[in-house]
């Protein structure tokens, strides 16, 4: 295909997506409702009976409308909510009638163990109005709690802990809540007269319904800030001081199969959270330790890149969100991030010492700010130098949810030195359609030709209709490195196009077809390389279920033989095949639970046939088990693979705050298997204290090898000063 050519199919669908855009109707959100939030004198205690006097007397409000199965249309359960305040907390009551009590779905007991999979409410505040950034609340009626923050459309944090509280009873006639919030955890604006935005979803399972406050349109949800409530009637808040001190200490014992010993191992260090002004929030941490932290997911590999394995440690996760740079949680996430996380204290899956690290994140006006800074020990067995990782991230509001922004990142180990420079942004053309661009350039020693990266999408989603068109080029050089790169030395154009409709009838809620286009064009070969169509269908039950049938055509064009494993190699040349695609997914509002997968079809010379089962079942809200098993079976003329993928977890959850779980997986196409114990007690402030056992082994020859044990005892505990 000539360049020329290429550009004119470019133009073409951009503006054929923007006529489309045009020619729509977007939704724009009716005007907000007025909320208040009334002054208490005698604080009410947090027992879910809602019979103290500022309940009694106060100004509920109850006009709670769906957002789904029937959008706008009044809600079929009545369901209640208030707002208080004082000059330390936010107050917030809910009652959520149901006239089938025993219907309600509430299997949840342990904090911060996705409580939203039972009947719940979500109480969300936009403390700046800015239609972006805001943070959520949680509770299910078992009581319950999940915190979170919210940076843009279905871009949620729920690694962010801190300390609240919250209680829930159910009742004869259905069940409630009392929220209690401290302003320390809030940040806001020293206006003498505060109104924020607010909504309040709440989720009755048994019938798949969501009602809000102020309902968004599907497919959005209450991540949408531009649907939201104004909560009024604030007066004289004052942001708290919020410093605190979470010192922690280990005991435990650690095998490793390359010396052969057994150590034993001791360690103490301290995290610091300080308010520096209402807006910003400096985080220290020394001598950095995450023991507790649960083995990776087993992967199993069936492409010629890299895996994506997600950050899981407490200290990167909290406000990470900051950090997102393009289309951040967004598509693309797993493909290429300019700072990934996981790139700090570990290589090669071994643990790099931190001896300190510090962020501060927040606003600066209309800026949202984010500045990172750690510092890694050497280790001589990975022939690792001390290192210094720092990361600066600006992004500017200019309109609404639209922003431009810019990010920086630069590592120094020895006498290697790289840094990564970044812009991007987005512009919000209605409350359905965007386009967005991003642009990102690494400065190293040695490295000047191919080693940047751009992308623009241009999307549309809005119930009926959606669609996306993305432009994407990677250098053969782009290697930042603090980031996750999949894919080298290509361009990218990519076309997905869907239309759903809501039949009400047959018991199906929605059904989408969407169709996708993917084209790479090799900048090393100049040449097409891979390419991809599918037809995908997508059915929403009410009951919860839902279906997606996939067909799928690809072409790859392997310029060097592709090593899917020892037994099977692929030779260069060109192949084309298709697969077909099925899953189902069962309604969470069942005991049973079930996930299932088959893959079907041609890889590339040869056969596929990928079978995968998730079970689980929840014995009582105390405890659940579920097992999982996946195959995976390539068959050609010049060999063929059998790889088994397993996982079993058992989870007891005595009350909210102590808990138990084992977690085992084997995957025969690296031989490994993984065991995980860990108990957890949460204590007074939130702090904690695990109980943590890993072991891992190899298998060879049938024979099982101890590649890796330890067990740790850790303790922490919140200061509030």
């Amino acid at each position: 295909m000539s360049e020329l050519h290429h550009r004119h199919r470019c133009l073409t669908l951009l503006i054929s997506g923007m006529m489309l855009a045009t020619a729509s109707v977007s939704a724009q959100p009716a005007q907000p409702p007025v909320v208040p939030c009334v002054p208490v004198q005698l604080p009410p205690q947090i027992d879910g009976h809602l019979d103290d006097p500022v309940w009694r007397n106060g100004a509920w409000i109850s006009d709670f409308r769906q957002s789904v199965p029937h959008y706008n249309e009044p809600a079929t359960e009545t369901t209640a909510v208030m707002f208080a305040f004082d000059q330390e907390n936010i107050y917030v009551a809910v009652r959520c009638d149901d006239r089938h009590p025993e219907r309600i779905v509430a299997t949840k007991l342990r904090h911060r163990d996705d409580p939203e999979r039972d009947d719940h409410v979500k109480v969300i505040f936009d403390t700046y109005r800015d239609q972006l950034r805001g943070t959520i609340f949680i509770v299910n009626p078992l009581g319950a709690k999940e915190e979170g923050q919210v940076n843009g459309y279905h871009n949620y944090n729920y690694d962010w802990n801190d300390v609240w509280d919250v209680a829930a009873v159910i009742t004869d006639r259905g069940w409630q809540a009392e929220f209690r919030i401290p302003l320390r955890v809030l940040r806001f604006n020293r206006a003498e007269q505060q109104v924020w935005g607010v909504n309040v979803q709440r989720d009755i399972r048994h019938k798949n319904e969501d009602v809000f406050l102020v309902p968004p349109e599907p497919p959005y949800d209450i991540s949408s800030l531009n649907y939201a409530a104004l909560l009024e009637g604030m007066t004289g808040l004052r942001p708290l001081r919020n410093l605190q001190l979470k010192p922690y200490g280990l005991i435990g014992q650690k095998y490793a199969i390359d010396t052969d010993k057994t150590e034993w191992e001791a360690d103490a260090g301290v995290d610091i959270k300080y308010s520096v002004t209402s807006d910003l929030t400096l985080d220290v941490t020394t001598n950095t330790d995450f023991a507790q932290v649960e083995a990776d997911d087993e992967q199993v590999n069936l492409s010629r890149f890299s895996l994506f394995f997600p950050e899981k440690r407490e200290f990167f996760l909290e406000n990470a969100q900051i950090f997102d740079f393009g289309e951040g949680g967004g598509w693309g996430m797993t493909a290429l991030q300019p700072f990934f996380s996981r790139r700090i204290g570990l290589h090669e899956g071994e643990t790099v010492p931190i001896h300190v690290g510090a962020r501060l994140t927040g606003k600066l006006g209309r800026q949202d700010i984010g500045v990172l800074s750690v510092r890694t020990g050497a280790v001589d067995d990975l022939d690792l130098s001390a290192a210094f990782y720092n990361v600066i991230r600006v992004r500017r509001n200019i309109r609404g949810r639209s922003y431009i922004g810019g990010l920086i990142t630069d590592s120094r180990r020895g006498d290697f030195h790289s840094t990564t420079l970044g812009v991007d942004g987005k512009w919000w053309w209605t409350p359905d359609l965007f386009l967005s661009g991003q642009f990102l350039t690494v400065l190293e020693d040695g490295q000047d030709e191919g080693n940047s990266h751009f992308r623009f999408d241009l999307d549309y989603t809005s119930d009926p209709f959606g669609y996306r068109l993305t432009h994407n080029e990677v250098g053969e050089n782009f290697d930042p490195d603090l980031g996750f790169v999949r894919r080298r030395g290509f361009r990218q154009e990519n076309v997905s196009i869907r239309r759903s409709f809501r039949p009400h009838a047959w018991g199906v809620r929605r059904v989408s077809f969407r169709g996708m286009g993917d084209w790479y064009y090799s900048k090393v070969e100049d040449r097409l390389e891979s390419q991809s169509a599918g037809l995908q269908t997508e059915v929403d039950f009410d009951s919860g279920d839902r279906v997606e049938v996939r067909i799928n055509r690809d072409f790859e064009r392997l310029f060097a033989p592709f090593d899917l494993d020892e037994n099977l190699v692929f030779p260069a040349g060109d192949y084309a095949f298709w697969a077909v695609d099925a899953e189902f997914e069962s309604s969470s509002a069942r005991r049973w639970g079930v996930e299932v997968g088959a893959t079907l079809g041609q890889f590339y010379d040869g056969t596929q046939r990928r079978l995968g089962l998730e079970l689980g079942y929840i014995f009582s809200p105390r405890f659940r088990a579920e097992a999982g098993y996946s195959n995976y079976h390539i068959t050609a003329d010049h060999g063929r693979i059998d790889w088994d993928l397993w996982s079993a977890r058992a989870e007891y959850t005595h009350n909210a705050r102590l808990s138990a779980s084992a977690f085992f997986q084997y995957n025969s196409a690296s031989g490994a298997a993984t065991f995980n114990f860990r108990v957890r007690l949460i204590h007074r402030n939130d702090s904690d204290l695990f109980i943590v056992f890993d072991e891992r082994r190899i298998k060879d020859l049938d024979r099982w090898t101890v590649e890796g044990r330890d067990w740790v005892i850790k303790l922490n505990y919140r200061f509030f000063l």
